[in-house]
C-alpha cells in the first residue's frame, strides 16, 4: 500500500513528535543553570544519530526499518529485533497517552474520569490511522502552522519575567550534569525520531532524495522551539521552581501578566500539547501496527489498528495512575531508549554497510 507525504508534512510530523510531552514535562531530571548547554549538545549529537538513521534508509530504498532488519540480519534475528521495536512503540504510546490524560486531568478537566479522556483520544487516533499516513501528514502540517506562530509570540511575553542570573554560574557543577542532561534530552525527545524510520521509507517522501533534509530540518526546528521554551521557563522560574514543577513551561506561562490585561494565557500550552500529543500517540501506534503487519506478513495494517489501540488504552490506564508513577516510568525509559534509539541502530548501520559493500564488490 503506497502512502506518500510531502517534505513539509514529514518535517511537521518530526516537530510534533518532539514537542508533545517534552513541551510540558521537564525532560531533564536534575536541571541546573547549564540547561541551555545540555540542550545544544543534545541537538548536535542527535544530528549525527539522525544522519545514521537516514543512511540506513538510503541504503535500502523503499524499505522501512522493520524490512531492513529482516533483510540484513535474517528472519530469526530480524524478527526478534522487530518484536522489540513493536513492544517499544506500544509501551511508549501508552506512556504518551498517560501523560495526555494526566495533564488534561490536572490543568483542565479535574473531575472528568481518566477513562473518558483516554477513550476520546484513542477514538480520534483510530480514526486518524484508518485514513492513513497521508492524512496524518496533512494534519501535522496544519497543526504546525498554528502552533509555531503561537510559540514564537509567547516566548517574548515570557522574557518580561526573566531573571538573567538564573543561568549563572556557567559550569558550576562541572561537565557531568551537562552530559547527563544532554543524554536525557537525546533519548527524550530528540532521538524519538527513530519511530519515524519504522514508518517511513525513502519512497514515503514525495522527493525521496530529501530524506536527510526532512529529518535534519525537523530536528533543528523542533530543537529550536524546545531550546527557547525550556530556557525561557528556567529563566522565569529559577532552579527550584523549575525542577519542582510537574509542568514547568505551563507554570511559567501562567505567570505572564502584561498590565493586568494580558494574563492567564496558559491555555495555549494545553492546546499545543493536545494537538502535538495526538500526533505523537498516532505515530507510535502506527509504527507498532506496521511492525505487526511486517511480522505477520499482512498487506494492510489498518484492520489491526483498532484492537491494538484498545490494548494500548488498557495498558495506559492500568500502568500509570498518577504523575509520580509516570515519572518512575520515564526514568527507566531512558535506559531502554539508549538501546532502541542508539545501540541497535548503530549496529544495524554497521551491518548494512558491510553487507552492501560486500554485495557491491561481488
Amino acid at each position: 500500500m503506497k502512502e506518500v507525504i510531502s517534505n513539509r508534512q514529514g518535517i511537521s510530523m518530526i516537530i510534533l513528535l518532539m514537542l508533545s510531552e517534552s513541551f510540558v514535562i521537564n525532560p531533564i531530571t536534575e536541571p541546573n543553570s547549564d540547561i541551555w548547554i545540555s540542550i545544544l549538545v543534545a541537538i548536535g549529537i542527535t544530528c549525527l544519530i539522525v544522519v545514521a538513521y537516514c543512511r540506513i534508509l538510503a541504503r535500502y530504498p523503499g524499505k522501512n526499518l522493520y524490512e531492513i532488519l529482516i533483510t540484513v540480519f535474517g528472519k530469526i534475528i530480524g524478527n526478534v529485533i522487530s518484536i522489540l521495536y513493536v513492544l517499544y512503540c506500544f509501551y511508549v504510546g501508552a506512556l504518551v497517552l498517560s501523560t495526555f490524560i494526566l495533564f488534561t486531568n490536572v490543568v483542565g478537566l479535574i473531575n472528568t474520569p481518566r477513562s473518558i479522556i483516554a477513550i476520546g483520544v484513542i477514538l480520534l487516533v483510530i480514526i486518524g490511522l484508518k485514513y492513513g499516513l497521508e492524512v496524518m501528514g496533512r494534519w501535522s502540517e496544519f497543526s504546525v502552522r498554528i502552533i509555531y506562530p503561537i510559540i514564537l509570540l509567547t516566548i517574548p511575553l515570557m522574557l518580561t519575567m526573566v531573571e538573567a542570573f538564573n543561568l549563572t554560574p556557567v559550569l558550576a557543577d562541572g561537565i557531568q550534569p551537562i552530559a547527563k542532561g544532554a543524554m536525557e534530552m537525546i533519548t527524550f525527545p530528540f532521538a524519538e525520531v527513530i519511530t519515524l524510520i519504522l514508518i517511513f521509507s525513502t519512497k514515503s517522501i514525495s522527493k525521496s532524495k530529501s530524506i536527510y533534509k526532512v529529518f535534519i530540518y525537523g530536528l533543528l526546528l523542533g530543537g529550536f522551539v524546545l531550546f527557547c521554551t525550556h530556557v525561557s521557563a528556567y529563566l522565569c522560574l529559577g532552579k527550584y521552581a523549575y525542577s519542582s514543577s510537574y509542568f514547568p513551561i505551563y507554570s511559567a506561562v501562567s505567570r505572564i501578566n502584561i498590565g493586568d490585561i494580558l494574563q492567564r494565557i496558559e491555555a495555549i500550552i494545553a492546546i499545543i500539547f493536545i494537538m502535538s500529543g495526538f500526533v505523537k500517540i498516532a505515530i507510535y501506534l502506527l509504527a507498532g501496527c506496521k511492525g505487526v503487519a511486517v511480522l505477520l506478513k499482512l498487506e494492510d495494517y489498518k484492520f489491526i489498528v483498532t484492537p491494538l489501540s484498545i490494548i494500548t488504552l488498557v495498558v495506559s490506564l492500568t500502568t500509570v495512575s498518577n504523575i509520580m508513577e509516570l515519572n518512575f516510568h520515564i526514568y527507566y525509559y531512558n535506559y531502554m531508549a539508549i538501546l532502541m534509539q542508539i545501540i541497535i541502530p548503530i549496529i544495524t548501520l554497521i551491518a548494512v554497510e558491510i553487507k552492501c559493500r560486500f554485495i557491491e564488490k561481488k
